[in-house]
C-alpha cells in the first residue's frame, strides 16, 4: 500500500493537534460517572481508528497502540467494511495515557470537520451524541482555545490533500447533520475559526 503521510507530515500534525483543546481536563467531568474512565478512552465505548502511517510510526516508537481484535461479529463487519487506511486500535487506557503517544483520533474528539458544498472546511461539528457521549459536546465557542481550532483546520486541509476520500465522506457528512438539523428545527451551530 502506498505510504500518503511522510514521517515529516506525521510530526507536523502531531504538534498542530498538541495544542491545548481547552484549559481544563474534560476527564474530570465524565470518568467520575463511569468508573473513573473517561468515556473517551474506555475502549469499550470508543475504537480509535489510525491512519496506517500514523499505527506504523506510533509502533516504532513503541507497543503503546496495538491492533483492536474483532470482539464481535458487528465490529468484525465493521472493520472490514472500512477504508484499507484504517487501523482498528486500543491503547493501554488513561492511567498509562502519555501525550505524546496520542493518536489523532483522541486529539480531534469530540470534532469533526465541517466541510462546505464548495469542498472548504468552514468549521467544527461535534460529533453526534450528547453530553453523556462527551461532556464537552454543545459548550460554547468561548470554551475552546482558538490555536487549536485554527491547527485543527490546518489539519484537516492538509490531509484532505493527503486523503480526498476523507473530504468526500465529511462534505456528505456535514450535509446529512445539516439535514437532520433542519428537520428537528435546530439551528446547525459551528465552532468556527476566527482566521
Amino acid at each position: 500500500m502506498k505510504t500518503r503521510i511522510s514521517e515529516k507530515q506525521l510530526r507536523r500534525f502531531h504538534r498542530l493537534l498538541s495544542v491545548k483543546m481547552i484549559d481544563f481536563d474534560c476527564g474530570e467531568i465524565c470518568a467520575p460517572q463511569n468508573n473513573g474512565i473517561p468515556k473517551c478512552c474506555e475502549n469499550e465505548f470508543v475504537v480509535p481508528v489510525l491512519f496506517r502511517e500514523e499505527y506504523n510510526w506510533h509502533r516504532k516508537n513503541g507497543k503503546f497502540w496495538q491492533r483492536m481484535p474483532p470482539k464481535t461479529k458487528e465490529i468484525r463487519k465493521f472493520i472490514e467494511e472500512s477504508e484499507t487506511y484504517y487501523v482498528f486500535s486500543q491503547c493501554p487506557g488513561p492511567k498509562d495515557c502519555r501525550r505524546s503517544k496520542r493518536s489523532f483520533n483522541c486529539m480531534i474528539f469530540p470534532f469533526e470537520p465541517y466541510v462546505s458544498r464548495e469542498g472548504n472546511i468552514t468549521g467544527l461539528m461535534f460529533v453526534e451524541g450528547d453530553k453523556d457521549t462527551c461532556p464537552l459536546i454543545g459548550k460554547p465557542q468561548k470554551t475552546f482555545n482558538p490555536a487549536y481550532i485554527v491547527n485543527y483546520v490546518k489539519f484537516w486541509t492538509e490531509m484532505f490533500e493527503l486523503y480526498p476520500e476523507e473530504k468526500e465522506m465529511y462534505m456528505k457528512e456535514s450535509r446529512k447533520r445539516e439535514g437532520k438539523a433542519k428537520k428537528k428545527g435546530k439551528r446547525f451551530r459551528l465552532i468556527r475559526s476566527e482566521k
